[in-house]
């Protein structure tokens, strides 16, 4: 039997399907997920104002990525020096509504294209062997890969699901850490 998510895969990994998931989808995705619409758009006024913020108090910020998920924060991306990058992740911990943050930025010329590259095929990869996988609610994990490194937020409703979304992640080729920020919740 398939996994309903499955029926989205293709779109997910379409260029074409980008613009519906991006659009109307999203809204449909969101009310699946456990998080469900209200937690999605919490989530993304959160990294707006985090992103807002660091724009303020950095003069060179367009190279930070920001991502929320229930209060969490990562920062990913390219930071102009040490001290940017401190001073980063000492305004997103100031932002109201921010629980913890997640520090998975580099230092400025650290990484180049090929490197991005690399990331953005672990992260497909990950999510493409979720939607595949049907003990796995693939919706409720938001995936993000910066420098070989994976990072997955998310509900899993079991131990075995959360331990099998690690080890999916673990075995793609050249992933040099996973951090786990998957909560363990009972279904609803």
């Amino acid at each position: 039997m398939l996994n309903k998510c499955t029926l989205f895969l293709p779109l997910l990994l379409s260029g074409c399907g980008l613009a519906v998931v991006g659009g109307v989808g999203t809204v449909g995705m969101s009310a699946v997920e456990d998080r469900g619409i209200t937690g999605v758009a919490s989530d993304q006024f959160l990294r707006m104002e985090v992103d807002n913020e660091i724009a303020d108090k950095l003069a060179d910020s367009s190279d930070i990525d920001v991502t929320a998920y229930k209060g969490k924060v990562l920062l990913t991306g390219i930071a102009s020096s040490q001290k940017a990058k401190a001073k980063a992740v000492q305004t997103a911990r100031g932002v109201s509504g921010v629980k913890e943050v997640v520090d998975g930025m580099n230092v400025e010329g650290e990484d180049g294209f090929s490197e991005y590259t690399r990331d953005a095929w672990m992260t497909t990869k990950l999510k493409a062997t979720l939607y595949t996988d049907e003990d796995v609610i693939a919706p409720n994990y938001q995936v993000t890969t910066f420098d070989k490194v994976i990072y997955i937020f998310g509900t899993a409703y079991s131990k075995e699901e959360m331990k099998r979304v690690v080890d999916y992640a673990y075995d793609i080729t050249g992933v040099k850490k996973v951090v786990n920020k998957i909560e363990v919740v009972k279904p609803r």
